[in-house]
């Protein structure tokens, strides 16, 4: 007895021997590799659990034929027959990685799924495949692993199968189902992402906070938080991660998007200074490519210096804005409009100035956009009514008249056009009045109450005896 366990012994040594030496020379690109590989099987053509690794050897170095005779040969040696789920596994993965056939790969792993419905590796490596034809098949398939795998976390992986699909909403939808707690740094990352992008933010921070406590100086977990934060008005608690993205990770690059956040972020704390010194470097590094465009910083930052009333300055870089952005509509026109406008509002000095400057750029937007000619007009001659010393000159009359003209006979108005047209009957009903023709002033008060009956200053008018 003793001697027939040496014997036995002395053979599974050999085995194990020249499997490692086959799997050495295979991963150090041995010369000879093929034939140690050779020399493996004839001692191991029974074991397959041997054949699968020296096939996955020969996987890892991308010997596609060597890799897959030895899947063939480990299913042979399988028990039963042909049933050996891991074969089918390394078939999958060369089909997966190195065939054109994604239908083939997906039929390996069902194999393998069949004879071994308890390994989970199967269903992930099915859906990874099938997510390109279907991934809501992927995520079905992963549903039929959590019955036979419940410990598995399921929808963790179902949102990755969305994310490499694409499909940030759906990958949101099942990572704020998983257990963030067991997430991997990878998952965490794909997690803050889907969660940011979807405008899920709160969940988006608790994702980059959890992936911090993991990676202190990763950087997509700092830009994400600070982000966040800001978007959840968190403007302090933003602004605490400004240097920790910018100085304690380690990120090569910032780019256009990140200095422009953290200008947002100063200008929500009103430090002014520094928010306009990120303006300027976000300006610096926006291209054609970037996420962000030129234009639209150059608009944020006319706009908070239009808050400042820092009217030259907001004009000066809403130009630059006019200048570049490619698609100009009526509201950007408006917008330079009125803050001509108000600075002729807040300064007297420049009053007629910049009201006028207001006037001529509403009529040039009525003439260029036809379809807003009604609501330019009107607002031209709000602008130049500023101008009159209580209508002694009539200087608005023209505009009023014009959107009489252009409303008074529409049938049908919006509450806005009725809003507008009362106004310019309430402009010649007292232009009137002061002109002595008080005729034409009721005639005004008229159309006014046809509008709103109950409207005071008509109701006066329309009284006089």
């Amino acid at each position: 007895m003793g001697v027939l366990l040496a014997g036995f012994s002395a053979t599974a040594n050999a085995q194990e021997a020249e499997l490692q030496a086959a799997l050495d020379g295979i991963k150090g690109k041995a010369p000879n590799a093929a034939e140690l590989a050779k020399v493996a099987y004839k001692k191991n053509k029974k074991n397959a659990e041997a054949l699968v690794k020296i096939g996955r050897a020969f996987y890892e170095q991308k010997d596609t034929a060597n890799a897959a005779q030895f899947a063939r040969y480990a299913n042979e040696a399988g028990k039963p027959k042909y049933q050996y789920a891991p074969a089918y596994l390394l078939l999958g993965d060369i089909e997966s990685a190195y065939g054109t056939d994604g239908g083939k790969a997906a039929g390996y792993y069902n194999q393998a799924i069949n004879f071994d419905p308890k390994n989970p590796e199967g269903y992930k490596k099915w859906a990874m495949v099938y997510r390109k034809i279907s991934p809501k098949q992927a995520a079905q398939k992963l549903q039929d692993m959590k019955a036979q795998c419940p410990n598995e976390d399921v929808d963790a992986i179902t949102a990755h199968i969305y994310m490499l699909a694409g499909d940030e909403k759906q990958a949101y939808e099942n990572y704020k189902k998983s257990d963030i707690t067991k997430l991997d740094k990878g998952n965490l990352n794909e997690f803050v992402r889907c969660s940011y992008f979807t405008g899920h933010f709160q969940d988006a921070l608790n994702a980059a906070e959890a992936g911090i406590k993991l990676e202190p100086r990763n950087p997509t977990f700092n830009r994400l938080a600070m982000f966040s934060n800001y978007e959840l008005k968190n403007y302090e608690a933003a602004k605490s991660y400004i240097n920790k993205y910018f100085n304690e990770t380690d990120s090569a690059k910032f780019s256009e998007y990140d200095h422009f956040y953290t200008a947002l972020i100063y200008q929500a704390l009103e430090d002014n200074a520094n928010a306009y010194k990120q303006f300027d470097k976000a300006l610096e590094l926006v291209n054609d490519s970037s996420m962000i465009k030129r234009w639209s910083i150059l608009k944020t930052v006319s706009d908070s210096y239009l808050k400042e009333k820092e009217f030259e300055m907001a004009i000066k870089y809403y130009n630059d804005y006019l200048a570049c952005k490619p698609d100009v509509n009526f509201d950007d026109h408006e917008g330079l409009a009125n803050i001509y406008s108000k600075y002729g509002d807040a300064d007297p000095a420049k009053k007629a100035e910049m009201l006028q400057m207001a006037v001529d750029l509403f009529r040039a937007a009525g003439e260029k956009f036809p379809i807003q000619q009604v609501y330019a007009t009107f607002m031209a001659a709000n602008n130049v009514n500023k101008l009159d010393d209580n209508m002694k000159n009539s200087l608005a009359k023209s505009d009023y008249l014009k959107v009489i003209e252009l409303l008074g006979s529409k049938p049908e108005r919006t509450k806005g056009e009725n809003t507008m047209l009362k106004t310019a009957y309430h402009y010649m009903m007292f232009n009137s009045y002061i002109n002595k023709n008080v005729a034409g002033a009721k005639d005004y008060a008229d159309k006014i109450l046809a509008i709103d009956p109950e409207y005071k200053p008509a109701l006066e008018i329309k009284n006089l005896k």
